[in-house]
């Protein structure tokens, strides 16, 4: 019993190590000595190791401390130990990233997929992994996978936009590539971007509101993913609302029939007579005063705040970011949003736009299987 103890406290040492080396670096390591309260022999010992499993790499010499003495080596992580990809499988398209170990974006490529089976969505995935120009001795480490539906224990339990047959796709990956394969909420792995690469403050209570095809919201509770019992947590596109003559027509609606972008878009499509209409010519019109497209980006704005006041109310965070290709494409809109917040107290939560609403999701999904790569804790690694 003794002997794993030691064992344990071995690994969890190397681990806090690994993460001063990743977060920190370049460091030294009498400075993660310090951070970590660790003995010097411990650490120097532990970095050995790491260097020897080529996790970490030694670069020149740093600067001398104010009273002179030796000048410390110092380490960084090693960005070059393999690649990860990453996908984003949306209704039409299937999204593609190519990050190195320390989240660097190799290459973003996106592929029309729409019509397109699970079976021949799974081939096309497969042949994508080892299509950009590495150096030979990178190797592939994991994928991870965004699904726009409700994912639990690895596996699609619902999503009302491919049909997925029942398969096991990360096994079947898993088979293919040879390498670990996770699957995950897009909603989920958007906040999994705000914390780990655009938290500001240490800021460990986000949510991050999807509003695309449908509306999720992806959940963090000090520092960690909340997706409750089955993987539901966060349909909040699926709440139920009702017309004011709800007493004579208790027909429901969901809140995705009134402001996802695909209504939005549906709507005006209807209104301008033009089926063709993308989330571009909506900026375009809205920027040209069309006041048709005024008065439905306005009811958008409405609705989209009081889904926010009524997830300020239920889970109180720090911070609300919004993951929107149209409220990017129209700055102006998230004061609208703003000023249609119900507030109970003066203490407003802030609220502001994913910093990369085109690549949140994929870069979520590259620090989650990092994380699972080198066995460190969620919310442990910071991307620069």
């Amino acid at each position: 019993m003794m002997q794993s103890n030691k064992n344990l406290v071995r690994v969890l040492n190397e681990q806090r190590v690994l993460q001063q080396a990743f977060n920190y670096g370049p460091i030294s390591r009498s400075q993660i000595s310090k951070n970590l309260n660790l003995n010097k022999v411990t650490v120097s010992d532990i970095v050995a190791s790491l260097i020897d499993q080529a996790y970490l790499i030694e670069l020149g010499q740093g600067d001398s401390t104010k009273n002179g003495g030796r000048k410390p080596t110092l380490l960084k992580f090693n960005a070059q130990l393999g690649y990860v990809v990453n996908f984003d499988l949306g209704y039409d398209y299937i999204d593609r990233m190519f990050n190195l170990m320390d989240g660097r974006v190799v290459s973003v490529e996106r592929y029309p997929a729409k019509d397109m089976s699970i079976e021949d969505r799974l081939e096309l995935m497969s042949s994508l992994v080892h299509t950009e120009r590495l150096q030979a001795d990178v190797p592939l480490l994991g994928v991870s996978v965004a699904v726009h539906g409700i994912i639990d224990q690895n596996q699609v339990l619902y999503t009302p936009f491919i049909d997925f047959k029942g398969l096991d796709i990360a096994k079947i990956l898993e088979e293919k590539l040879e390498v670990p394969v996770l699957l995950e909420n897009e909603a989920n792995l958007s906040v999994i971007y705000e914390r780990d690469f655009e938290s500001r403050d240490d800021i460990d209570n986000i949510v991050c509101i999807s509003i695309h095809k449908g509306i999720g919201a992806g959940i963090i509770i000090n520092n960690d993913l909340y997706t409750g019992k089955h993987g539901e947590a966060g349909e909040i596109g699926h709440q139920v609302i009702y017309d004011q003559d709800f007493m004579n027509h208790r027909e429901p609606n969901t809140i995705e029939k009134y402001c996802s972008e695909d209504s939005v878009l549906d709507t005006i499509r209807q209104v301008t007579k033009q089926a063709d209409i993308q989330t571009a010519d909506i900026s375009r019109l809205y920027y040209q005063n069309d006041a048709q497209v005024h008065l439905i980006v306005d009811d958008f704005c409405f609705y989209i705040a009081n889904i926010i006041y009524n997830t300020i109310v239920t889970f109180d965070p720090k911070r609300v970011a919004l993951n929107s290709s149209l409220v990017s494409a129209i700055p102006e809109l998230l004061t609208k949003i703003k000023l249609n917040i119900p507030h109970l107290t003066n203490d407003e939560t802030q609220v502001d736009v994913v910093d990369n609403v085109r690549n949140a999701t994929m870069l979520g999904g590259c620090s989650m299987i990092i994380h699972h790569i080198l066995e460190l804790n969620s919310g442990q690694l910071f991307f620069r």
